[in-house]
């Protein structure tokens, strides 16, 4: 993962989870993520399984991405 794709997930995770994404969750396994990202949900999401919100969180992460190199063109 480069870092302007973990700076991306980081941020996207911020509109989801009460807590920050530690600096090594990408290291961590799928198991590992999802459990973190239950355990730190916030309220609107708090019963969401880790897996889907996950892939919220890269859909927006991703969406944001394609936004600013559209700009910058």
């Amino acid at each position: 993962m480069n870092k302007k794709d973990k700076q991306d997930l980081m941020f996207a995770a911020d509109y989801y989870l009460y807590k920050d994404l530690p600096n090594n969750f990408d290291k961590w396994s799928d198991k590992k993520l999802f459990k973190f990202i239950e355990e730190s949900a916030w309220q609107p999401f708090e019963y969401w399984e880790g897996e889907k919100l996950w892939y919220e969180i890269e859909k927006l992460a991703n969406g944001v991405r394609e936004y600013i190199n559209k700009e910058n063109k």
